[in-house]
C-alpha cells in the first residue's frame, strides 16, 4: 500500500525531484502531456509504468473518440508498451483494480481507462466482462432462436 502511495506522490509530481514515476512515459507528437488527466488517472499510469517498464502515450484527451469516451473525461489513455509484450501489458492491466476498460488494437496500441465498468475489446467489438450481462445477451439470443424456429 505504501508503495501505491508513492506512485500516486510521483504521479501527482507532489515531491520536487519525483519524475522518476512517470520517467518511464513518452509522447507521440500529436499528445500534449498528461495535464488533462484526471489525478487517478495519472496514478493509474505511474502504477502501470511500475510493473511494465517504458510506455509511449498515442492519446489523452484531445484526439477523436466514440461520444461518451473516457478520454474526454481525462479518464483514459491510449499508449504502445515498449519494453514488455501487447500480452504482457494486458495481463498486467487485468490485475490492476483501478483499471475498467482495457482495449487493443492492431499495430500494438492499447486502451486503458480507469471508469466504473469492466470491459475489454480488440478492434472496434466490446464485451462486457460483468458475468450477469454475458448471460442476459446469451440467454436473450436462445429465446429468440427458440421463437423462431418454432
Amino acid at each position: 500500500m505504501l508503495s501505491l502511495a508513492l506512485l500516486v506522490v510521483c504521479a501527482l509530481g507532489i515531491v520536487p525531484g519525483a519524475q522518476a514515476a512517470t520517467s518511464y512515459v513518452s509522447f507521440q507528437p500529436q499528445v500534449r502531456g498528461m495535464g488533462c488527466l484526471q489525478p487517478r488517472t495519472r496514478a493509474m499510469i505511474a502504477h502501470l509504468t511500475s510493473r511494465v517498464g517504458p510506455i509511449q502515450i498515442t492519446s489523452t484527451c484531445g484526439g477523436r473518440h466514440a461520444h461518451n469516451s473516457q478520454h474526454y473525461r481525462g479518464a483514459a489513455v491510449d499508449f504502445r508498451p515498449k519494453a514488455k509484450s501487447v500480452s504482457a501489458t494486458l495481463a498486467v492491466l487485468r490485475s490492476m483494480p483501478e483499471v475498467g476498460g482495457i482495449g487493443s488494437y492492431s499495430g500494438g496500441l492499447i486502451h486503458a481507462d480507469i471508469g466504473q465498468r469492466r470491459m475489454a475489446w480488440y478492434g472496434r467489438a466490446r464485451q462486457h466482462l460483468a458475468r450477469g450481462h454475458f448471460h442476459a445477451r446469451y440467454a436473450s439470443a436462445q429465446r429468440y432462436r427458440r421463437g423462431s424456429n418454432g
